[in-house]
């Protein structure tokens, strides 16, 4: 599971108790921050391809934060 949330506890470091607690007891709130893992590797990838407009970048940015928002609103709910 450390894998699978690297990123978003990179992102949000002042809440990696709370993602990892999340995580080992909630299926889906894993399957979030696991979309958010495969996002970012994404995102990473196509800012490395030096052929790619802005656009792809864009996207991936824009999944990112709609994502950010879904996992903070999901901590902040009872699990």
């Amino acid at each position: 599971m450390p894998d699978s949330i690297r990123s978003i506890v990179e992102r949000f470091p002042e809440r990696e108790l709370e993602l990892y607690r999340r995580c080992a007891r909630d299926a889906r709130f894993r399957a979030v921050c696991a979309d958010y893992e495969e996002a970012s590797a994404a995102l990473l990838r196509w800012q490395n391809v030096p052929a790619t407009g802005p656009g792809r970048v864009d996207e991936y940015r824009h999944l990112l934060a709609e994502l950010e928002v879904e996992i903070l609103a999901q901590l902040e709910r009872p699990a």
